[in-house]
């Protein structure tokens, strides 16, 4: 079975802000995945060593993830 890529959306470096935007996603019907998560929860300093908490969804989802993002003003035009 071959898994599908996941692609990271935006990056954050607090992770309430990232749960914020997954939620609106999962909301929407976008599975979606915090990477990092648990690393910037355990030491906030380190999270623009790791590049922060990234927001993942699978490439497939990636266009209406964009989308939904958009008209939330997540991501700007």
């Amino acid at each position: 079975m071959e898994t599908e890529k996941l692609i990271t959306v935006l990056t954050f470096n607090f992770v309430h802000e990232a749960a914020i935007v997954q939620g609106r996603l999962q909301s929407e019907g976008v599975e979606c995945f915090l990477q990092n998560k648990h690393t910037v929860q355990t030491n906030p300093l380190v999270t623009n060593a790791i590049g922060g908490v990234k927001l993942q969804v699978r490439e497939s989802d990636l266009q209406r993830s964009i989308e939904i993002l958009k008209e939330t003003g997540y991501i700007k035009n």
